[in-house]
């Protein structure tokens, strides 16, 4: 479930008149399964979504959610779950052992979200599905919501005199991956990574393509001419792009417009021994190459991946790989 999938859920309920209780991961350390801005939402019937984690640890989240909601509380509170055997040090009320042996805690927050809160809800949403920045603010005062880009950095925890506390999370602007072709690898890579919370936007230069009209997954989907795709594909830390054309004159064409830009990630399909000749023939051109040596390819991490379906595997699991890395210098062209 993805965050416009699990807000969705929450403002459905909502709408309906349907109190719920949010579970938010404020802070962790060590092992946990949980990290800062995972998130769960629980009704009084027992439907769920999203998770903080899983495992014994979000059980006992859950099962306390639940009798809150039942007592009809709404008074937020923060509990510190511990992923080890026993009983947890100091004997404080709020730490409470998982059974687990990984040797991490998380510290939940339980905030019980009514109709008023469906305003920030449908505010979030509208950036979310947009990917346009906000800030989400949560506290024991309740849930709130801005928009327009923060300086502070969001995920941000700080616990306070007495039982006043503070989460704020920077959300709205997701990463946002440029597919160049919507072939079947294309909807096949569109379906992944709309699924892992990515702004997907699909480009190609043919009208009528039917597996763009099947692309229900992307968020965006445009007929351009591959001359242009420069103009469409953003700079920055949040922007990736993958070139996946249906022919190598325009993967040259495309990847000439691309292969200087700031990017975080910029992946080209195809043999290893076709992508020799491309980058020879950009190098003469004029194309860095320096700039050529930061692009992956062949696209995707070697699992020995044939179908669309699996090639889109290969290609999500290295696009995670470098989301998810420390971002220890700046993302620098080659123009």
């Amino acid at each position: 479930m993805n965050q416009v999938q699990f807000w969705e859920f929450v403002h459905e309920n909502l709408l309906a008149g349907d109190p719920l209780m949010l579970l938010l991961v404020v802070e962790s350390g060590g092992s946990s399964p949980g990290r800062p801005g995972f998130k769960m939402a629980v009704t009084p019937g027992g439907d769920r979504g999203g998770t903080i984690g899983g495992g014994a640890a979000e059980k006992d989240a859950v099962e306390q959610a639940q009798a809150l909601l039942a007592r009809g509380t709404g008074r937020p509170r923060l509990l510190k779950l511990l992923h080890r055997e026993g009983p947890p040090a100091g004997k404080r009320a709020t730490a409470r052992p998982s059974g687990g042996i990984c040797s991490g805690w998380q510290r939940v927050a339980l905030l019980m979200l009514a109709g008023g809160d469906s305003g920030a809800v449908d505010s979030l949403l509208f950036a979310l599905r947009r990917n346009r920045p906000g800030r989400l603010l949560v506290s024991p005062q309740g849930l709130e919501f801005r928009p327009g880009r923060r300086s502070v950095p969001g995920g941000a925890f700080r616990l306070g005199a007495g039982s006043d506390w503070t989460y704020a999370e920077e959300t709205g602007l997701r990463p946002t991956l440029t597919i160049v072709g919507g072939g079947h690898v294309g909807l096949a890579l569109s379906r992944l990574m709309a699924g892992l919370d990515f702004h997907v936007r699909v480009l190609d230069d043919r009208e009528d393509l039917a597996t763009l009209e099947e692309n229900t997954f992307a968020q965006e989907k445009h007929v351009v001419s591959y001359r242009h795709v420069g103009r469409l594909v953003e700079e920055g830390e949040q922007s990736y792009a993958v070139i996946m054309t249906h022919g190598h004159l325009d993967d040259e064409r495309v990847l000439r417009q691309l292969a200087g830009k700031k990017l975080r990630y910029l992946g080209l399909l195809g043999s290893a021994a076709k992508n020799a000749r491309l980058f020879a023939g950009l190098a003469r051109k004029g194309v860095s190459r320096r700039a050529l040596e930061r692009v992956h390819a062949p696209v995707g991490l070697p699992i020995h991946s044939h179908t669309p379906e699996e090639i889109a595997v290969s290609i999500a699991a290295e696009i995670i790989s470098i989301k998810n890395q420390p971002k220890l210098q700046k993302v620098t062209s080659d123009k």
